[in-house]
């Protein structure tokens, strides 16, 4: 039976709204990510979508717009529509933590706002192409890695402060 302390700690992880509610699934869900990313799943995966992707785009025959030379965007099937809002949802989440963490102050905010305005619209080949862009920069950028840090630092202070009450006693 749980007590009314845990309860009410465990109320506060489902309702922590930051993004830091809890470490230990964010933690492992980046940990599989980082051995995704080191299995390169994810390049192979969008080279597998672009392979098919330009299949069936030179069989219906779209073509340039005139002028702005642009692609004239298309729709994407019931699952790339998924996957790209699911991207998106993902890119969110990280720049709201990168945020609320003080992480690339300069871009964090308008990256944010940015991902917060293109979930709430439908899904189109330009959405992809800019959910894979998003991705790249949080890469390049080293975001998650930083996250990371300051994640596993949050965790060592709050391990650290525990032991001092502990050994207050």
């Amino acid at each position: 039976m749980m007590t009314q302390k845990r309860e009410r700690e465990v109320l506060q992880e489902g309702s922590d709204l930051s993004g830091d509610g809890n470490i230990e699934s964010m933690l492992l869900v980046e940990k599989g990510l980082r051995e995704l990313a080191s299995l390169k799943v994810g390049e192979a995966v969008a080279l597998a979508m672009a392979q098919q992707r330009r299949t069936n785009f030179i069989k219906s025959d779209e073509i340039k717009l005139a002028g702005d030379g642009n692609l004239e965007a298309f729709d994407l099937s019931q699952e790339e529509s998924e996957d790209v809002r699911f991207k998106q949802a993902w890119l969110t989440y990280f720049w709201r933590r990168a945020k609320n963490h003080g992480l690339e102050p300069d871009i964090a905010e308008e990256r944010l706002q940015f991902w917060i305005n293109h979930s709430s619209r439908s899904s189109s080949s330009h959405d992809a192409v800019d959910v894979e862009r998003g991705l790249m920069e949080l890469r390049k950028l080293g975001v998650e890695n930083q996250l990371w840090q300051a994640s596993r630092r949050w965790l060592e202070v709050d391990s650290n402060s525990k032991a001092s009450l502990e050994s207050d006693f």
